[in-house]
């Protein structure tokens, strides 16, 4: 397969055109001192279009995060590349789905699984309508939501507000449960990550802090895409890269307050061919699935919930998997503990045919 580009972006960003803090032009300048490729803005019920273009050279993109306005609590869907407001069907979500499918959108359960933040007295979010259909995937990662869900205390609200990596780990144990029961059941259904970006400030007695800023949040949790050509400066262009990377499932979601993850692959292998993460591949005798990592870390693939590799450094290599959805994690140590750094999109491994065609042999006179 040709070279892929990568290219590192966030998606989940409120600006003050819901309950965010800063301009389509603030954002974009945070995510341009963050080194960001791209950003997708996704505030809440509203979606203006006239917004998307290249900022401060970033690649700024327009999506919407849609719930019902009567049931706020439930069901937070993300929308992305559908090019058309959707909020009036956020009463019905298979409705929605159905409709952002047919703009060739793409849907992503957002904050699936959610823990009450105790001590700022904020509610869980979760996904409950787990009977709908025709969704590109979850949001695997969303870093506030885990900031949230750890403030148990005053105390603890307090240290980690100003040292948010003691108690980052990574994805909700239920999420990724749930991913891979998904998976097991042969659903292709793929991760985002994302920071869920409001920059708000808080106050705790005469404390007050940003919690975080969007340059913060922008050097946190972020998808890694990988795309086959390069920006051309034209946004109609550059989008459609964004939107088909996303929607092949050809990313990966990343810690990078951690350690920069550009540069890590996950791929299918065998004597004429590597895939890259989305790809469904036969499994032909000499397949191998490759882990590749910028840093030494703890690597792991993972086949429906079951760890069936495992190593520390910066390859790790499964030979001849059975059939199945394999993806990828690596962990790095921080402060006497391990935390999640990089959580991959699955490959899916299929039977082999009887007869295997080579596609790459020369033709024959």
């Amino acid at each position: 397969m040709a070279t892929l580009i990568e290219r590192v972006g966030n998606i989940h960003i409120h600006t003050e055109y819901s309950d965010g803090t800063g301009t389509h032009a603030d954002v974009a300048d945070a995510a341009a001192e963050a080194g960001l490729d791209f950003i997708v803005i996704t505030d809440h019920n509203v979606y203006p279009p006239e917004q998307e273009g290249w900022r401060s050279r970033v690649l700024v993109l327009v999506g919407e995060e849609i719930h019902d306005p009567e049931a706020p609590h439930v069901n937070h869907l993300l929308v992305l590349g559908a090019r058309a407001d959707l909020a009036h069907l956020s009463g019905d979500t298979q409705a929605l789905l159905d409709a952002a499918a047919a703009r060739d959108g793409l849907a992503f359960l957002a904050h699936p699984y959610e823990r009450a933040g105790q001590a700022v007295g904020e509610g869980a979010i979760n996904w409950v309508a787990w009977g709908v259909h025709g969704y590109t995937g979850l949001e695997i990662w969303n870093y506030m939501s885990e900031f949230k869900g750890l403030l148990s205390s005053r105390l603890v609200a307090l240290a980690l507000a100003y040292l948010p990596r003691l108690g980052i780990r990574g994805p909700f144990p239920e999420t990724l449960q749930q991913w891979d029961a998904l998976l097991a059941r042969g659903e292709v259904v793929f991760g985002i990550g994302g920071a869920d970006a409001h920059a708000q400030e808080y106050a705790m007695g005469p404390l007050r802090r940003r919690v975080f800023g969007y340059r913060h949040l922008f050097r946190a949790v972020n998808t890694h895409i990988l795309v086959p050509e390069e920006w051309t400066g034209l946004l109609t262009h550059d989008g459609v890269l964004v939107y088909e990377a996303l929607a092949a499932g050809r990313a990966f979601v990343a810690y990078d307050g951690l350690a920069d993850a550009r540069g890590f692959r996950f791929t299918a292998e065998d004597d004429v061919d590597s895939r890259p993460m989305g790809s469904t591949v036969p499994a032909w005798r000499g397949l191998a699935l490759r882990v590749e990592a910028p840093h030494p870390a703890y690597l792991r693939i993972i086949r429906h919930g079951e760890v069936v590799a495992e190593a520390e450094g910066r390859t790790l290599v499964h030979p001849n998997p059975l059939p199945g959805a394999y993806r990828a994690e690596a962990h790095l140590r921080h402060a006497l503990r391990p935390r999640g750094w990089i959580f991959s999109n699955p490959i899916f491994v299929r039977p082999a045919p009887e007869h295997r065609v080579d596609t790459h042999a020369e033709p024959t006179a």
